[in-house]
């Protein structure tokens, strides 16, 4: 799932900030939150980040898996920081010594029960050797000896290497060290109780944040002062992966802290060379100052302050932009994007598979650019080239999990949804058909691949530790129903949602999986791919009343047909999900004569740029067209005219507006409204990969519009342009 574009620019907002000789220099950094919902590389990418700091050879950094260690102390990744940092030595720069950050560690390791008295005595005796450190404190152990320059970076992997440690004379100017620096630092921070009131507060059962601010700050000063000593190049580099498990959440908020402390106390504390790169699949609390995305919020200062795309992110673009609380101006909030077209090609090319001009633009609009999405279709398209199973092109990650599922039963998540965890969910498994177009085989000659054999595809089952629906454990039949709308506001307008809006904009935002909707609103919508993802559980999904897809878009009609105050025409978001609606029954095709007649009707009594946009919106609906069938099949159905009859669901009609009735001397007549049913049809086709993935009707499109122009009164050039839209889109290919 390596995404080199992303990496490229994380690498260059990264080092633009690490640098001290171009970059900020001595001045102050951002915490770096990269926030992109389950599946979207952040862990790669994180990964990608290390492999290129570890042949730095002037960068320390630290790369640490929050979610491998939900439980670990603030005080332990301090300790794992200041062990990788003074593990670092080279012979240009000066080596840097960390006091307060191991001092105050010694004193979080004491029995918080002692009183005051004892705990400083057994204090001093820990710096002064008499007393061994616990052997649960391994870290600990390291640290202090690298403190103490006595023995070479050695891995703590078993009690004679503790021992060994434990039993290292301490000489005076270890402990001149720690008792001058650590200790004065103390005393000035603290009150007179200083490291045994620390000791308490950091055995409390809540975690103590007033504990972990101070370790955090003493890691800044130390930080600071190790970088004052002697001129270095580079900053100093925390990756957290996972920041949203608790362990790291309470790292962030005491860092932060932290920060704001320093920046607020009194005289010239400098700023820290401590640069922090965090990733997160859920929103994290960052204060009022930056909207969530896919929210909208009237903005205190009238200014909208949405995340910043890791592509547009920089140093200079956090100073300009952050907020101006003490603690919130920290916080820069950064959104990795989905994959470019580009991307796609470049991985579709590492798969040794044949590039295809049309495969790319299958996978990229099928995924919406997803990473893991579009990692899966292209394993399964270049295990199908190399004759090879489903399973085999699984990773070993992934095939580690199928026998974990078979050794100790179903998955829990597809347990409790009745689910089968190899079954296939989001696109169909699509079967091969027998009856395959000539146009659909030449292209797939040119390919090496058919319409049919990528809508064969094996879909990602649920069983897949980073499905989306794994975000969702509960109510998932709400998103189902949801996924008919647009946007999340008319889902709740249309009775979609049995709970409050706020509860599902929450929950989608918080996951990471909204985005602003269409149209001038911008109200939130669904991630396209999750959105995909839940249409096709609709599908399946009925109600006492009927099937759920019949029931939402109904539903959303209905809303349509008795909303006045809509900034788009209200017939045409109706016709949209009355296009939804259609199949191949008869109440199906005339549902399809329906829009039909609204798009005929129109035409010549609109602006024809009017008209082209309602066209699209309308014809951009999602569908339930049966996957067996190939497109073909499934045109030469749905453009035959239905018996005559009205559709099947009383008060559905579109409202009676003049304008939308057919003219008696219309131009073109029944030939004019044969065309509009035909460029209705390939336009639909064309808005789902899933049913035209090559987009092989993108021609039949433009012709058709070059043939409604022919019986346009006006705006002829218009049409004309928008057929050749798509000539070049072919060209492009």
């Amino acid at each position: 799932m390596a995404n080199s574009e992303l990496a490229v620019a994380c690498g260059r907002l990264i080092n633009e900030c690490l640098d001290r000789e171009d970059g900020p220099g001595g001045g102050e950094l951002p915490v770096i939150m990269l926030f992109g919902p389950r599946g979207s590389g952040k862990t790669t990418l994180l990964k990608e980040v290390a492999e290129n700091a570890a042949t730095s050879f002037s960068l320390p950094f630290v790369h640490i898996d929050c979610a491998e260690h939900p439980d670990i102390k603030v005080g332990e990744i301090t300790a794992q920081i200041a062990r990788r940092v003074m593990g670092h030595r080279w012979r240009q720069f000066a080596p840097v010594k960390l006091p307060r950050v191991v001092l105050g560690n010694l004193a979080l390791s004491l029995d918080p029960g002692l009183r005051q008295e004892e705990a400083e005595q057994e204090l001093y005796e820990l710096i002064r050797g008499r007393r061994g450190i616990p052997d649960s404190s391994r870290t600990l152990q390291e640290i202090f000896n690298l403190l103490s320059g006595s023995v070479p970076v050695l891995p703590v992997t078993g009690p004679l290497i503790a021992t060994m440690i434990d039993r290292i004379a301490r000489g005076r100017r270890l402990v001149d060290l720690l008792e001058r620096k650590g200790m004065a630092w103390y005393r000035d921070r603290l009150d007179p109780g200083g490291l045994t009131d620390l000791a308490r507060s950091g055995a409390a059962e809540d975690g103590s944040p007033a504990a972990a601010q101070i370790i955090c700050e003493a890691l800044l000063e130390d930080l600071r002062e190790g970088w004052s000593r002697k001129w270095r190049p580079r900053n100093c580099l925390v990756l957290l992966d996972n920041s949203d498990s608790p362990s790291g959440r309470e790292f962030l908020r005491a860092l932060v802290a932290a920060k704001a402390h320093r920046a607020a106390a009194p005289g010239p504390a400098g700023g820290d060379p401590l640069l922090v790169v965090a990733t997160s699949r859920s929103w994290q609390d960052l204060g009022h100052h930056w909207d969530r995305p896919g929210t909208l919020k009237p903005p205190e200062d009238g200014v909208a302050r949405h995340p910043r795309r890791l592509r547009q992110a920089g140093h200079g673009d956090w100073l300009a932009n952050r907020a101006n609380g003490r603690r919130d101006r920290w916080w820069y909030p950064v959104l990795l994007p989905g994959l470019s077209r580009t991307e796609v090609t470049r991985m579709r090319g590492a798969t040794r598979g044949r590039p295809g001009r049309a495969h790319t633009g299958f996978v990229h609009a099928l995924t919406g650019g997803h990473p893991l999405a579009v990692t899966h279709l292209l394993e399964a398209m270049a295990a199908r080239e190399r004759g090879e199973s489903r399973d085999s092109a699984r990773t070993g990650r992934e095939a580690r999990e199928s026998r974990a599922v078979g050794e100790h039963g179903q998955d829990p998540y597809a347990r409790e949804h009745g689910q089968d965890p190899h079954e296939n969910t989001g696109e169909q498994e699509r079967g091969q058909d027998p009856h395959e177009s000539a146009d659909a085989r030449e292209r797939g000659q040119d390919t090496g691949w058919t319409e049919q054999g990528l809508r064969a595809l094996p879909a990602l089952g649920r069983a897949h530790a980073q499905h989306p629906f794994r975000d969702f454990p509960h109510d998932l039949e709400d998103l189902v129903a949801c996924s008919a709308a647009t946007n999340l506001a008319d889902a709740d307008d249309a009775g979609l949602l049995s709970r409050p809006w706020r509860s599902a904009v929450d929950e989608l935002g918080d996951q990471m999986w909204l985005v602003p909707g269409p149209g001038q609103e911008r109200a939130p919508a669904i991630h396209p791919w999750l959105r995909r993802l839940l249409l096709r559980e609709l599908e399946r999904r009925h109600r006492r009343d009927g099937p759920l897809w019949d029931i939402a878009h109904q539903r959303l009609e209905a809303l349509y047909t008795s909303r006045e105050d809509l900034p788009r025409d209200r017939l045409s978001m109706v016709m949209h999900h009355r296009l939804a609606r259609v199949d191949l029954t008869a109440a199906g095709r005339r549902h399809l004569r329906e829009v039909v007649a609204l798009l005929d009707g129109r035409f010549n009594r609109i602006d024809m740029a009017a008209w082209i946009r309602q066209y699209n919106w309308i014809t951009s609906a999602p569908n339930r067209l049966p996957v067996t069938m190939s497109p073909d099949d499934l045109y030469g159905r749905l453009i035959q005219e239905p018996p005559d009859g009205r559709g099947d669901q009383a008060g559905q009609e579109p409202p009676d507006d003049p304008r939308d009735r057919p003219s008696p001397d219309r131009t073109g007549g029944a030939e004019r409204l044969a065309v509009v049913r035909s460029v209705v049809v390939d336009r639909w086709f064309l808005s789902d990969p899933g049913v035209d993935p090559l987009r092989g009707r993108r021609r039949s499109v433009a012709d058709g519009l070059r043939l409604l122009a022919r019986y346009a009164t006006s705006g002829r050039t218009i049409l004309v342009n928008e057929a050749h839209r798509y000539d070049r889109e072919d060209d492009d290919e």
